[in-house]
């Protein structure tokens, strides 16, 4: 694979602008797709490609235009790309469990839009099961010694393109490159919120209260740090070489059904994912230094979190040029996010 080469460096980060109307378009999804790999002049040579949407659940909110997931039309327009630079579209694939659920059940993907795209463009629609995951030896457990994972996603021959939604989340505040990672390990594995949870003793677990009622500051950073160390572990395993967030529209408050979308016309992308989080955390209003799953993966070794490390460029007129104003970019107001615990101030949004 080739790229631009100022966007070779991990530290190196790029914000495509696209000018959308209202309401956003598939066509306005599509063209913010091209522009930005066009700009980061991805080439490839007969690679297999997988691309990892986040479509967490996608069958069940069964439409693309809730904001929830991301968009297929920007998907459909990344592998239209790719297929002419190089994609063979019959060795490739969209990798990703639009149910969520433990099981190995068939999925079928209705209403997601991405039947669509997959019949447009030739690739297949895969699903990380317990028959096609292969087990992987995490380097540096924090908390798990291995991990399943789909064998697509980490075959020798394989270019990863990780497609994340621009959202938030009630646990992990960002839900970016890092954590839709999640969507390759095996489906019985792979909830990793859960599996934070069951961490703390019974008389924690077990307390069938509302938790904006008792979980505290203090409880729910205990319970973000377990889903961080999960998230770095999988880093290790799954490599992801092309990252590219989908911010075209946004999503705030719990980043599922209760919240609200946001027009941004963006797209944030690089070869790290620590980076390319880290940034477009930044351009929702958080502080990446202050996101504890970003703050575990910077000390892992996995990339930088601080802005001041990273070099941030943007598209000019289709050239890549240096951004030279990061905070005119970011999102005003920020993004609220919903994280039900005591003591914060409750947002209901107007569409709950």
């Amino acid at each position: 694979m080739t790229v631009h080469p100022q966007l070779r460096n991990p530290n190196a980060v790029l914000i495509s602008r696209t000018p959308v109307g209202e309401p956003v378009t598939w066509t306005d999804f599509h063209r913010a797709a091209v522009q930005v790999l066009t700009a980061m002049r991805i080439g490839l040579e007969g690679e297999h490609v997988v691309l990892k949407p986040n479509l967490s659940s996608g069958e069940a909110f069964a439409d693309p235009d809730t904001g929830i997931t991301t968009h297929p039309g920007f998907v459909q327009g990344m592998l239209e790309y790719l297929r002419a630079h190089g994609m063979d579209a019959g060795r490739s694939c969209i990798l990703e469990d639009p149910r969520n659920s433990d099981d190995d059940e068939p999925r079928h993907w209705k209403g997601t839009g991405f039947p669509e795209v997959a019949q447009a463009t030739g690739v297949g629609l895969r699903t990380p099961t317990t028959t096609t995951c292969v087990g992987k030896t995490v380097p540096r457990p924090h908390a798990f010694a291995a991990l399943n994972v789909s064998r697509l996603a980490v075959s020798p021959d394989t270019i990863l393109f990780n497609v994340p939604k621009l959202r938030t989340h009630p646990l992990n505040i960002t839900t970016l490159c890092l954590k839709n990672l999640m969507g390759t390990v095996n489906a019985p594995d792979r909830h990793f919120c859960g599996q934070a949870w069951q961490e703390f003793p019974p008389e924690v677990r077990d307390d069938r209260r509302p938790r904006r009622e008792w979980v505290d500051e203090s409880l729910h950073e205990r319970w973000q740090a377990g889903l961080a160390r999960r998230l770095v572990d999988l880093a290790q395993v799954v490599p992801s070489p092309v990252n590219v967030v989908e911010g075209v529209v946004g999503r705030e408050g719990t980043g599922f059904r209760r919240g609200l979308n946001r027009t941004m016309g963006l797209a944030v992308a690089g070869t790290n994912p620590v980076a390319v989080d880290s940034v477009a955390s930044y351009l929702m209003g958080f502080d990446p230094a202050g996101l504890l799953y970003l703050r575990l993966a910077a000390q892992a070794g996995l990339g930088s979190n601080d802005l001041g490390a990273l070099t941030v460029f943007e598209v000019r007129d289709g050239v890549v040029v240096p951004c030279t104003d990061l905070a005119a970019l970011r999102a005003d107001p920020p993004f609220r996010v919903i994280r039900e615990i005591r003591g914060e101030e409750e947002w209901i949004p107007p569409e709950a």
